[in-house]
């Protein structure tokens, strides 16, 4: 987990200009403010990382509408619309700020929302998702050989080997 705060984004902010790539993946302590001092002063910015830690046990049996929260995704879909890759996992933003992302990030072409619970995709919303290059859903648990572990591998083979 990070430490780094709204504040600290506040107090750097003029020197975000140039940003192309961010990532701030499991930086707990920036809210909704912070995502918007980036979006203002990010204008460069194509690529963000926003993947947070998976819903603990007592958070995941609450109701759906208890763990909706619309406003990151709100402030990146208002803030950051020249955004072309953009990964959201477990984000606990629903159907509403899903739908903010894809229509106002026209340049979208790459969005991973995976473990993003709250996302049902009702209506129109797996059609949008069409028109990206890339999409992985809140449920996409596939995964390529490359995934794997290559010493699991390497332990394969070598006891195939012995076994000759």
């Amino acid at each position: 987990m990070s430490g780094v705060t709204d504040k600290t984004l506040e107090k750097h902010a003029t020197s975000f200009g140039k940003l192309t790539f961010l990532d701030i993946s499991n930086c707990l302590h920036i809210t909704c403010r912070g995502l918007e001092i980036l979006g203002n002063n990010c204008k460069s910015l194509t690529s963000l990382k926003r993947n947070m830690p998976p819903l603990d046990w007592e958070e995941a049996e609450k109701p759906l509408p208890a763990k909706v929260n619309n406003g990151e995704a709100m402030v990146i879909a208002d803030t950051m619309a020249a955004l072309c890759h953009l990964e959201l996992c477990y984000g606990r933003f629903g159907d509403l700020g899903f739908d903010a992302l894809v229509t106002k990030c026209e340049n979208l072409i790459h969005l991973d929302i995976l473990g993003a619970v709250c996302v049902q995709l009702d209506g129109d919303l797996l059609d949008k998702c069409e028109r990206l290059a890339e999409f992985r859903g809140p449920w996409d648990d596939s995964y390529s050989e490359d995934d794997g572990d290559d010493n699991e591998a390497a332990v394969l083979s070598s006891d195939s080997d012995s076994d000759q």
